[in-house]
């Protein structure tokens, strides 16, 4: 009984994480404008495009958030599927599948925290975050041309709500 329960949970929260997730999109599909093709690449560039390709300068910001996010859930995937394998492992006893189960639901609670987190700070009119959260301490990268003492202590609060780290313990780094 005690197994069926926690993965009800365990889908129930995937189900609750995907649902912000689409929500979070859907608000952003709303704020996106269509543009001609020849202006899709003017906001990744900084400056005239000379003819030599080595001399153009891209805006690596946006890259940066992007990719970090990939690669975090590429990770995350990994993750998931070899915690996935111990539980449904035969040779591996109750305990281990135990903590399996137990570990998944904590990964589980972080994407859903980190997804909460990144999009409120996306909502106060930042254009990206990036939350690194564990062990009562909780760093948030912010992709802001400069971040006031108000800024910070809204960030930091923002953070602490959702993540249940004190807001001492919340660091906020700006990214320009």
């Amino acid at each position: 009984m005690g197994r069926k329960r926690i993965w009800f949970l365990s889908i129930l929260l995937v189900g609750l994480v995907t649902y912000f997730f689409v929500a979070g999109l859907n608000k952003e599909m709303s704020r996106i404008e269509i543009v001609p093709d020849e202006d899709l690449l003017k906001p990744m560039i900084a400056g005239d495009l000379s003819d030599d390709p080595s001399q153009w300068k891209f805006d690596d910001t946006h890259a940066f958030f992007v990719e970090y996010r990939l690669e975090r859930d590429r990770v995350r995937g990994q993750e998931l599927e070899m915690l996935n394998e111990m539980i449904n492992n035969q040779q591996v006893g109750e305990e281990q599948r135990r903590q399996a189960e137990e570990q998944i639901l904590s990964l589980v609670d972080l994407m859903e925290k980190e997804l909460i987190v990144e999009n409120m700070i996306k909502a106060q009119g930042y254009s990206d975050a990036l939350l690194f959260s564990g062990k009562g301490i909780a760093t948030v990268m912010i992709h802001a041309e400069s971040l006031s003492e108000n800024d910070f202590l809204r960030i930091s609060d923002t953070v602490a709500a959702i993540t249940g780290v004190s807001r001492e313990e919340v660091q906020v780094i700006q990214h320009k």
